[in-house]
């Protein structure tokens, strides 16, 4: 991993849900979540307040008639997702990825082992810490709701659509003993079994009792997952991916598929202070928040708690003097 210092960050929003932004014909408020957390929740003026230069892109849309359909316009996104990652890598920037699908990250990932940093280094160099309240490890041969989105783990370990995530510049089958999900809770038996298979860590969220307590230690079981993942000192590459209903909705509802057992403030931030102890994050996705499904307050809520997630990230960078700002 490379120890290059970042004296920059680059902010690219990628305001779609199953390739669409947000219209008079698509009301999918998902995709207003990018904009939602720029602008009124604050990101932009937080990222500035640190005294470091904020890049600003925008994805542009995958339009018809040479991208048709979900699944066409959504992998064009993904590519152009990694093309900006790895440029923003490249130019010594830390890259936020705010996105209306969870899929966007495996742009995001294969950005990163597309970049200077990675591309010569073996793809289990880089690790991902996946927060979702929901598994997205799923392959069509076994989803029987036909959510496209329920897929983005599956996609960046290779094991289904193969020739499409093959044509995303830069990818490579992540392995998924170096992935750690936290806060997975609202599974099918079929989905748990299959997770429960693989090698990918996960610090279960809450269930029966534990889902109204509060009693799960979120922090304390990343820190073991990471702990049997990572060798001290390696300072293996982490990609950290953010879906808003990791969060308890009893902070904040992030959308129609909020589920109880999540996590709070200090188990956000507990998770976030881990994973910068053992590794060094080089990217970090926002993704599946609609603004309008629980009212004004829940999102301002929800988008602070985010960002807050995110100023962890910076924290803990800047501590190794790998994010240089300009009050250092």
């Amino acid at each position: 991993m490379s120890s290059r210092v970042l004296k920059s960050i680059t902010v690219i929003s990628v305001p779609y849900h199953v390739g669409l932004r947000a219209s008079p014909m698509h009301r999918s408020r998902i995709s207003e979540g990018p904009d939602y957390i720029k602008h009124s929740g604050g990101l932009l003026s937080v990222l500035r307040d640190r005294g470091l230069p904020v890049h600003e892109i925008e994805i542009p849309p995958a339009q018809a008639p040479e991208f048709e359909g979900e699944i066409s316009r959504t992998f064009e996104l993904i590519r152009r997702v990694s093309r900006a990652v790895t440029a923003a890598r490249d130019s010594a920037s830390f890259p936020i990825v705010l996105a209306g699908n969870c899929c966007t990250s495996v742009g995001v990932a294969s950005g990163l082992l597309g970049s200077e940093d990675l591309r010569n280094a073996p793809a289990d160099a880089l690790g991902c810490a996946w927060f979702d309240a929901h598994d997205d490890y799923n392959v069509p041969d076994t989803m029987v709701s036909g959510y496209f989105d329920g897929q983005g783990i599956a996609m960046m370990a290779g094991e289904c659509w193969r020739a499409l995530v093959a044509s995303v510049p830069g990818f490579r089958p992540l392995a998924l003993r170096r992935v750690v999900h936290c806060g997975m809770r609202d599974v099918n038996e079929l989905e748990r079994a299959r997770v429960e298979g693989s090698d990918m860590g996960v610090v279960w969220g809450g269930v029966g009792d534990e889902a109204t307590s509060g009693k799960v230690d979120f922090a304390a079981g990343m820190r073991k997952e990471l702990a049997a993942r990572f060798k001290e000192g390696d300072d293996s590459a982490m990609l950290v991916h953010l879906d808003v209903d990791v969060i308890d909705p009893s902070v904040g509802k992030a959308s129609a598929f909020e589920f109880p057992g999540g996590l709070f403030e200090e188990d956000l931030t507990g998770c976030m202070a881990a994973i910068s102890e053992k590794t060094v994050p080089v990217a970090f996705t926002i993704a599946s928040f609609d603004p309008l499904y629980d009212g004004d307050e829940s999102a301002k809520r929800l988008a602070a708690l985010s960002i807050k997630g995110v100023g962890v990230v910076l924290d803990g960078l800047e501590k190794r003097g790998l994010l240089q700002t300009s009050k250092q």
